[in-house]
């Protein structure tokens, strides 16, 4: 391996490597106004009578109107056809979404985004 002896040649090495360094953190930042995966919906955001609990259909309800909204402001679509049911969120299968169950699906949901 050759060593760079020369100083114009070191600083033209650290160049190329820091711009390289900055096209890479910039490639991988949203652009400003492009659509991206915004903050994640609130259990408020579905208990749609404010009592505590999420039924069924406010859960259907509120999401309908979720991807609606996304998709009118062009947000991508992907991941759709694996979206969590009501009942995989449902794990002591009451029929009701507690905050608990909400939030334990929010976290597992944040890991797998994670990992892609």
């Amino acid at each position: 391996m050759k060593t760079c002896k020369s100083p114009r040649r070191l600083g033209v090495a650290i160049a190329i490597v820091a711009a390289a360094h900055f096209l890479t953190a910039c490639s991988q930042q949203p652009m400003a106004g492009a659509p991206g995966p915004g903050p994640m919906p609130s259990f408020s955001d579905f208990d749609l009578n404010k009592d505590g609990r999420i039924t069924e259909d406010e859960f259907n309800e509120a999401r309908a109107a979720r991807i609606a909204d996304r998709a009118q402001k062009g947000y991508p679509m992907r991941g759709m056809g694996s979206a969590a049911s009501f009942a995989d969120i449902d794990t002591n299968r009451d029929g009701t979404l507690s905050p608990a169950e909400f939030a334990t699906h929010q976290a597992a949901h944040r890991q797998q985004m994670m990992g892609r």
